[in-house]
Parts: structure tokens; C-alpha cells; sequence
């Protein structure tokens, strides 16, 4: 079924490439936003963007196993819901320096998991600061210095540049909580080599990127000393080499990041790989990830075939695979602006590669006050969203799609009340995106 699946959206893709279609040009990475305007424009400006859905659970995993969007959303829910708003202000000195601020509003309304959804004591949605910062062009030739609350770049590149919809759901590694989208630190970023046509414009370039980060995403740092512990000792250490080629249209993504978590009593650390392969053309993009992360000591045996007398701990890697892609199927003939487009992507995830049903893990591990749950997964997921991106004008867009998640369970429960055979999460929705600003 799912080799079937993926052909049936590869084919979809594939057989839009005659569409007349126009995507953004790919960003150079890491920036907080998209400036508007003229890097030398001695001006500042306002922007944001708001996205949403109506949703309507159609089908409900019986055990509610997985950790999605609709995960804990009984069947027959349906609502509307506001996932984000994003309100910001850049403002540029000259070429070289620019500050950018970010505030935003997210919820996790449509996730019963989630208990926090950005609301003060009266339920009215509040807003929490996700960037501000300080860019620092050609601090050395061909180089950009990013200071304060910044993008990472983890999946900047896929993540809005080329997937596009992250209205529609956040890519593989962001939504399984992988890494994250955004931390306080430091970025240096540039390009090594680039290659340009006889009209001086860029057509091919090797970039880089190298980071270091407190690891806690948006929460302060005295938050997060109280939270952690040792945090401070710990950074989070990133690092990201891509290679535009044949004009821009083949992008090549190789990305790493790690962190220890404590040296004693034992030692754990979290490393993470990915590399990432996109094509893209007027007509159509495509793009393929991998990634790969392995957890030091972090999943707990207590007993079971070679596993020794009182427990031991041990290493569990996840793992996942994703394709991703969009077509535009028409264009404003007055404006040339996408019209409708079409957009599908298919994800395989996969939370411990070396699950032992014979083995019984612990749920959870303690590492420096910070407690680590379900570790040792024994579940791993399907998922495809496929859908429409209708434009009245540039700056709207209403999408509707529908929305899967497969649940495959490897554990061999002993009681037969406790089984859940394969199940599904679907869902459809409507779901909307408005821009604040002119482009």
C-alpha cells in the first residue's frame, strides 16, 4: 500500500511539469524574515502573515498513538482553528546592518496532548517573543553574522524556500520535534565559491552555515537554567553545507547538529544528520530528506533476552524519509501570479530503528531535571497530506487538503485488550493563509 501511495504522488507531480508555475527563489539561510525591501533602504516596516483551518476528523486511530497534529482529536471533532500569527518589523541601517523582531502567536487548540496553546488567564490569545536580532552583511566577504534570537538552520532550507506550505504542516524533522526552528546564539553564514552568467546573476554557489545556541528554542535563559540545570555548559552546535547548481534549479543539503545532555553518571548526547536533495524549475519543485538521529543512553531496558540483572541503558536511533512537492496547474493571465497550484508530500518516520518487542523499555529517562518520555517507541508512521492552493490574489490563499496518518505498532502485547493493530488518523480540512504585506 504505501510503495503504491508514493507512486500515485511522484506521478501526480511529475505529470504537472507542464504546468506554467512560478515559485519563490530559493533564500540564502538563516533569515529571521524575508525583508520587503531594499537592503539599503535606511527605513524600517511592518509585516506578518496568519494561517489556519477548518478540520473535520474523519477517522480516529483507536489507541490515539501517534504524536501529530490530529493525534488526540477524537472522531467526529471538527472546529476552527488559528495555528499562527506572526507580526514583525525589520528595520535596515545601511547594506550591512539590519535588526529584525518577530512576535507570535501559536496554538495547539486542535492537539488535545497539549495543554499550553498560548492563552493568558482569561483564554485570549497571547503573543511571545520568536526572534530579534542583529545581521551583520559582508562581515568578511561573502559572510553574514546573525546575533541574537535567530533561525536555525535546520530546516530553513526546506522548510519555507522550498517545501513552501508550511501553512499545511511543518516538514518531517520539525514536526516530530527533531531539532529545532529557532534559538538564541550566534550564526555565521556565507558562501565559499559562487558562479555567475554573462548577465552577472547567480547560478550556482557552495554555502555554508555554523551555529551555536543555548538549545532551548524560544524559552530564556533563566527559564531555562531552572529548567535544565547546566544548560550553560551545554551548547547546541550546528552545522549546515548546501551547493546550488544548474542555475539555481538542483539545490544539495547536508545539515548536523549535536548537544550533550551530562557526562556523569553516564554520558548521553543527541547527534542529528540529514541531507536533503531538491529540484526545481518554473514549473514544478520536487525534493527528497533523509535524516537521522541517534540518542546516547537515552532508552532504558529493564529486562529481556541479553539485557543485564537491574537494567541498563542503551542508544536509540530514529529515523525518517520525506518527499515533498508542488505544481502550479494556472496563472493570473494579467498578473502571471499562481492561480492554482497542487501540492502533495509523503512521510516515513520511524522513532527507534532497533525495537526489541522481546525487550521491556522503560517510558522514560531523567537527564539533568529534564525528564525524556517514550524513548523507546514501538510505533512508526505513515503520513501524506495532498491538496489545492487556490490564489484570488497573491497574498491569499485557501487550500483545501486532506490529511493521513498510518499507525503501525510492532509491540507484541500480551494481553489482547492492550492490541492495537494497524490504524489511521484522516482528516479534512480548509485551510487559510493570509499575508500582511505587498510582494
Amino acid at each position: 500500500m504505501k510503495i503504491k501511495l508514493l507512486t500515485f504522488i511522484i506521478s501526480i507531480l511529475l505529470g504537472c511539469t507542464i504546468a506554467n508555475a512560478q515559485f519563490a527563489d530559493f533564500l540564502n539561510y538563516p533569515l529571521t524574515v524575508t525583508p520587503h525591501e531594499s537592503p539599503d533602504s535606511t527605513r524600517g516596516h511592518f509585516w506578518g502573515y496568519m494561517f489556519g483551518n477548518y478540520y473535520d476528523k474523519l477517522h480516529a486511530d483507536s489507541g490515539r498513538r501517534g504524536n501529530t497534529q490530529y493525534s488526540n482529536v477524537p472522531q467526529g471533532a471538527n472546529a476552527f482553528s488559528l495555528q499562527r500569527i506572526y507580526l514583525g518589523y525589520d528595520y535596515f541601517f545601511n547594506k550591512q546592518f539590519s535588526v529584525h523582531v518577530v512576535i507570535a502567536h501559536e496554538e495547539n487548540a486542535d492537539n488535545a496532548s497539549v495543554s499550553k496553546i498560548n492563552v493568558d488567564a482569561n483564554d485570549n490569545r497571547s503573543f511571545y517573543l520568536k526572534y530579534a536580532n542583529m545581521e551583520w552583511q559582508d562581515i568578511f566577504k561573502g559572510s553574514r553574522l546573525s546575533v541574537g534570537a535567530i533561525t536555525t538552520p535546520s530546516f530553513a532550507i526546506t522548510e519555507e524556500p522550498f517545501w513552501g506550505y508550511r501553512s499545511i504542516d511543518r516538514t518531517i524533522m520539525d514536526m516530530k520535534g527533531i531539532t529545532g526552528s529557532n534559538d538564541m546564539g550566534a550564526n555565521l553564514g556565507g558562501k565559499i565559491w559562487r558562479s555567475k552568467d554573462a548577465d552577472g546573476k547567480e547560478n550556482a554557489c557552495l554555502g555554508y552555515n555554523i551555529m551555536v545556541g543555548n538549545g532551548l528554542g524560544a524559552v530564556p535563559d533563566n527559564a531555562g537554567q531552572a529548567y535544565l540545570g547546566i544548560f550553560t555548559v551545554w551548547k547546541k552546535y550546528y552545522g549546515d553545507l548546501y551547493v546550488k547548481m544548474l542555475k539555481d534549479k538542483l539545490v544539495l543539503d547536508i545539515y548536523g547538529d549535536g548537544r550533550t545532555l551530562q557526562w556523569t553518571p553516564f554520558n548521553s548526547n543527541i547527534i542529528t544528520g540529514r541531507i536533503f536533495l531538491g529540484y526545481k524549475t518554473k514549473n514544478f519543485n520536487i525534493g527528497a530528506e533523509y535524516f537521522q538521529q541517534i540518542q546516547k543512553n537515552m532508552a532504558v531496558e529493564l529486562s529481556g533476552p541479553g539485557v543485564p540483572v537491574g537494567g541498563d541503558t542503551t542508544n536509540n536511533t530514529q529515523e525518517g524519509f520525506s518527499i515533498i512537492g508542488a505544481a502550479v496547474l494556472m496563472r493570473d493571465k494579467k498578473t502571471g501570479n499562481s492561480k492554482l497550484s497542487l501540492f502533495a508530500r509523503y512521510d516515513f518516520f520511524n522513532p527507534n530503528v532497533h525495537f526489541n518487542p522481546q525487550i521491556t523499555y522503560g517510558e522514560d529517562i531523567s537527564i539533568n531535571n529534564l525528564v525524556y518520555t517514550n524513548i523507546s517507541n514501538s510505533i512508526f508512521e505513515t503520513y501524506f497530506v495532498l491538496g489545492f492552493d487556490f490564489q484570488p490574489i497573491k497574498q491569499i490563499h485557501f487550500m483545501p487538503n486532506i490529511w493521513y496518518d498510518g499507525i503501525h505498532d510492532r509491540f507484541n502485547y500480551t494481553s489482547p485488550a492492550m492490541w492495537h493493530p494497524y490504524d489511521y488518523d484522516f482528516v479534512a480540512r480548509i485551510t487559510f493563509y493570509y499575508q500582511f504585506f505587498k510582494n
